[in-house]
């Protein structure tokens, strides 16, 4: 599912039945992209944080695992 806010850009969502995943990519104010992921199956946020930086092209990330 998406969505476009005139004022600020895009949301995007996907719902699996038991993880998940959100992206946010703002226009304005500044250009921002968020990326979460949520799953109950393991996998290596190292891999994920870098696969989401080469694909966005970002020149800075923050990211959290928890």
């Amino acid at each position: 599912m998406t969505h476009r806010s005139d004022l600020y850009g895009w949301a995007g969502w996907i719902h699996w039945e038991t993880s998940g995943a959100h992206f946010y990519a703002w226009e304005q104010p500044r250009l921002f992209d968020s990326v979460d992921i949520y799953t109950c199956k393991a996998f290596d946020p190292d891999v994920a944080v870098a696969f989401t930086a080469d694909f966005f092209a970002a020149g800075t990330i923050a990211a959290k695992s928890f």
